[in-house]
């Protein structure tokens, strides 16, 4: 019996759609679009963002999300969105465990172990810091105890010019973004997609367009983000979906937070 994903990759041929169209059209990454149609569902987000990736994708081949979503959770490859009432039993998804899966999982034991180290390296580098920080405070306040005063004929006739400090410029838009919660996410700059897929809490990137930047999100108030070098605002509430998030070079001020200049 075919797979379902090959039937679905059957339906899109004899409509003539390539994946790369169907990419374009819906945002949603080769690799993942290859996925369902490999029967590789583990590639995906998991859960939720499976969910609408696969509807996305059957929309896009003319076909019902419905009744291919109830085929794929009797199949056990997603699980349902229905709530389970009271003393009503729902079927557990088969699982299909593989080779690659833990692989998979060795890989991110190893991340988290990294990780772990990274934050270790990081606290102790901050401690020496302080520490040399306070040295040269030492240093500084016995050098102005031993430093004779200037005598007036030495102090300046003028008030001293405050230093000018350069505002830092930029060239086209660059986005600095930091992961306060784990976020799924695509990042399209200048039509190249640059970011994609699941980004864990802490986890920091930086992506440069010349004049275009299109976000798509799945979990749009898990991150902060400065964008050419000013504090953004958040594109959406905790857990939202939001797609389609187009910065240019003419409406970047309406992703910034307003600038307080006190009197």
């Amino acid at each position: 019996m075919e797979s379902l994903g090959k039937t679905l990759k059957n339906i899109r041929e004899k409509k003539g759609l390539s994946l790369k169209d169907i990419s374009l059209e819906t945002k949603i990454g080769l690799r993942h679009l290859e996925a369902i149609e490999n029967d590789q569902l583990d590639f995906l987000p998991g859960g939720f963002f499976t969910r609408q990736i696969l509807k996305t994708y059957l929309i896009s081949i003319g076909e019902d999300p419905a009744g291919w979503l109830t085929k794929y959770q009797e199949a056990g490859l997603i699980e349902s969105d229905t709530p389970v009432g009271p003393g009503s039993k729902q079927p557990k998804p088969r699982r299909h465990f593989r080779l690659d899966k833990a692989f998979w999982i060795s890989i991110s034991i190893l991340v988290l172990i990294l990780f772990v180290v990274l934050i270790y390296l990081s606290i102790s580098t901050s401690k020496k810091n302080v520490e040399a920080r306070k040295s040269a405070a030492r240093t500084e306040e016995t050098a102005n105890i031993i430093l004779p005063e200037p005598s007036p004929s030495q102090l300046p006739l003028t008030e001293t010019a405050r230093p000018v400090v350069e505002e830092k410029t930029y060239e086209g838009l660059n986005l600095d973004l930091t992961f306060n919660e784990d976020c799924w996410i695509q990042v399209f700059a200048d039509g190249q997609l640059v970011v994609d897929g699941l980004k864990l809490e802490g986890y920091k990137t930086s992506v440069k367009a010349g004049s275009e930047l299109i976000i798509n999100l799945g979990n749009a108030g898990g991150l902060s983000f400065t964008l050419n070098g000013k504090a953004g605002k958040p594109f959406g509430k905790r857990g939202e979906v939001i797609k389609n998030i187009r910065i240019t070079l003419d409406n970047l001020n309406d992703f910034l937070q307003p600038e307080n200049n006190p009197e």
